[in-house]
Formats: C-alpha cells, structure tokens, sequence
C-alpha cells in the first residue's frame, strides 16, 4: 500500500470515504525542455468532459459555494508535501521528429480548480497539470498544436509520430451531492514520443 494512500485513510479518519481506484502514482524523473514552457491553450469544456469521464460523473456534483472550505484547508494542510509531489512533474520531451525538423514535444498547462467552477465540489488538488503532445521545431522555437476540437480526445486523436508514451494516475478527491467524501483518481499523459505503441502504465514494467 503506497504512502499517499495510507495518509489519505488516516486524514478523513471516520468519513465516509468511497475508493474509487487503488493509488500508485509513479515518480518519473526526465529533463524538462525549455519547449515545454510554450503551452498549446485548452478549451475549459473539453478538459470538463475529459476529466468528468475519467470520475465515472455524468454531470458535475452540485454543492453550495464555500461550503469545502474548511475540509479543503484540512488537506491541503496535512498533505502540502504530497501535492507538491502529485502536480510537479519533469516533462519528457522525445528529440525525433521528420525530415522538417520537427520533433515530439510535450506541452504543458496547469489548469486551477476554481478557474473551471469546481472548487465548490472538488477538495484536491487545488490544480492538475495537462501535457499535450504536439510537433515543435527547436530552432524556430515554434510549436504545431493540435486543433481545439482534438486537444483533450483519446490517443488516436493526437499529432502522427507525436503520442503520450507514458501516463500517470492522480488522486482526485471530491464531495458528492450526498455529502460523501470520494477518493478517485484520473490518468494524465505525463511524457510524449514517437514510440508511443506501448503506453506506460502507473505500476507497469
């Protein structure tokens, strides 16, 4: 059982507490380029859909506004450390590309809670980080993002030569309109490459 998991149990003690997913976030380490500091932008309505699909939610829990406050200041308190641990992460970028010069990059965008009208239901994190996979040339220091309607789809949707090569699993926690506090999860590309066939898994060789 991993160490955030455990913490996460003895934090909400006696709530009730539904567990969606076993969490075994990795830790891959990579060298960050300096071409993941260009974001492709997301459309707000696509990554809600995108990670409403990833709880198992049809639609978003409706709570009263200030109402998490105080649970909210509770774990972020008691698990600073983790969240830094969760939303910190060194973006791999493949250097192949084609005969352009163009090469797999993976761009990279925090998206906040509150910005998406979430922080009345959604205790932590306060952020997730999002990487899209996208063609970049590194001496033009320019990026080919994806269209708006294909930036937060599945794999298939994104740039040829250019795929999420590996994922992670990071925890979500929530209150639903029971007043239950879930423990959920969702996966997130967190590296891109050419050599995308075999995605990596949290927990996989």
């Amino acid at each position: 059982m991993s160490f955030a998991f455990s913490a996460m149990l003895m934090l909400l003690g006696s709530s009730s507490v539904v567990l969606a997913f076993v969490l075994q976030p990795s830790h891959e380490k990579a060298a960050v380029s300096s071409m993941s500091r260009n974001r492709c932008q997301f459309e707000s309505v696509d990554i809600k859909k995108h990670l409403l699909r990833e709880l198992n939610l049809q639609t978003e829990p409706r709570l009263p506004a200030g109402g998490l406050d105080a649970l909210r200041e509770r774990w972020q308190r008691n698990f600073g450390a983790l969240s830094d641990r969760t939303t910190d992460i060194s973006v791999a970028t493949t250097r192949r590309g084609d005969r352009r010069n163009l090469e797999c990059c993976a761009m990279t965008s925090e998206i906040f809670m509150k910005d998406l009208g979430w922080d009345d239901w959604v205790v932590y994190p306060p952020s997730l980080t999002f990487v899209q996979c996208a063609l970049c040339n590194y001496e033009t220091n320019t990026v080919q993002c994806p269209s708006s309607h294909a930036r937060i789809q599945d794999d298939s949707s994104q740039v040829p030569c250019c795929l999420p090569h590996s994922k992670e699993m990071v925890p979500v926690v929530y209150v639903d309109e029971t007043g239950t506090v879930v423990l959920s999860s969702v996966y997130l590309t967190r590296s891109c490459s050419c050599e995308a066939a075999n995605i990596q898994q949290p927990g996989t060789e």
